[in-house]
């Protein structure tokens, strides 16, 4: 579990360091795309419902880009506001709304001779 947590920090990082670094430069039309609320997305949809990635990678995607923002505007935690709403609203949605059915297991026909 803490080779899990630090590789999902560590990717976090990454992936803000490319997106405030390298990702400006493919802006369209004052447009960049973020790329740490589409990897916490993904954590949320993909990860089983009794586990809490989802909102740990929010809550360390959104202080990271919090930490790299250069906004003049001062909201410090607003992209952590964002991504951990994101997150919680994912799982309310999966949980309440969405059932999804568990996958059979495969029983192989044996045919034995008589």
């Amino acid at each position: 579990m803490l080779k899990k947590f630090l590789l999902l920090v560590l990717g976090l990082y990454f992936l803000t360091l490319l997106q405030t670094s390298f990702s400006v430069f493919f802006d369209v039309r004052g447009i960049v795309p973020n790329l740490v609320f589409v990897a916490v997305i993904f954590l949320s949809l993909f990860t089983s419902p009794g586990l809490w990635w989802g909102e740990i990678s929010a809550f360390i995607g959104g202080f990271y880009l919090d930490v790299f923002s250069f906004s003049i505007t001062g909201f410090f935690g607003l992209y952590t506001l964002i991504l951990v709403s994101s997150a919680l609203f994912i799982r309310f949605i999966f949980k309440r709304h969405i059932k999804i059915p568990e996958p059979r297991r495969r029983v192989e026909k044996r045919i034995y001779p008589l």
